[in-house]
């Protein structure tokens, strides 16, 4: 299985609960991880500088300057950056990062002169607060907002500015075993299964049912490359108990056979 790094992991502290880091990417220290892994908390790293790839999600993406990836929790990634690398990082908890609805359903954007020029000084200023220890959730939830407005001022792809869907997001995710119906979950939610239906179309295109199976399915591409599990466990570790009605949802997805998916790419790791 995938390791998940804790953000007490990655500072290399005793475990402990801590909501936030803000810092540059060549001053934070690189710690000793597992690469591809996946972490409990949302990550933003803009690139100043630098050159190299990052893969999120199978995605590979080109690291340039001016670049900010968004990796947000469970999501796998890994990394390849130059030694002249520089920039910024942000890290959330998962509860302050739903609070503050800073889920993003987009893994980068590009950053204009103008705007970079802009958010510079705001990303100085978070670093700075954090390290004299003050309160710094305004500054995150403000630099987050800028990020958005500038993302839908471009047409990039949608972005999750509705706490309810994110706290769906993360329901799925925390209970991939489990077999729930939208039902199930707009009940969790304190809302009916036509609204989460809506919100679900307005934030990802889909319908809440399709988003939960898309996001069971990528689990399942990871447990498939990355865990020695069979197709019937993988089938159950995503809350499916009939293998063959897995194989078939999987194929008509990825148009690939879970074995043939599978075998593609894990010669590749």
């Amino acid at each position: 299985m995938l390791q998940e790094y804790s953000i007490s992991d990655l500072l290399a502290v005793p475990p402990q609960h801590i909501p936030y880091y803000a810092g540059t990417f060549e001053d934070t220290e690189d710690t000793d991880v597992e690469w591809p892994h996946r972490h409990s908390f949302y990550s933003l790293v803009w690139f100043t500088q630098g050159s190299g790839f990052y893969v999120i999600d199978f995605q590979e993406y080109v690291i340039k300057p001016n670049r900010i990836f968004i990796v947000n929790p469970k999501q796998v990634h890994n990394w390849d950056y130059s030694e002249n690398s520089e920039g910024y990082i942000l890290i959330v908890d998962t509860t302050l990062g739903t609070e503050l609805s800073i889920d993003f359903q987009f893994p980068y954007i590009d950053l204009d002169n103008a705007t970079k020029l802009f958010l510079e000084p705001v990303f100085k200023k978070l670093i700075s607060e954090y390290e004299i220890h003050n309160e710094i959730r305004i500054d995150i939830q403000y630099l987050y907002k800028q990020i958005k407005l500038y993302a839908k001022e471009n047409n990039t792809i949608s972005v999750t500015a509705n706490p309810i869907f994110e706290k769906f997001k993360l329901s799925i995710l925390n209970n991939l075993s489990k077999n729930q119906s939208i039902e199930d979950y707009a009940r969790k939610l304190a809302i009916s299964a036509d609204e989460l239906n809506f919100l679900s179309k307005q934030i990802s295109g889909v319908s809440a049912k399709q988003y939960s199976l898309n996001l069971k399915i990528t689990e399942a591409k990871r447990l498939l490359i990355y865990s020695d599990q069979n197709i019937n466990e993988i089938s159950n570790q995503i809350g499916i108990e009939d293998s063959s009605y897995f194989a078939r949802i999987f194929k008509k997805k990825t148009t690939l056979s879970p074995t043939n998916f599978s075998r593609k790419y894990r010669k590749h790791i």
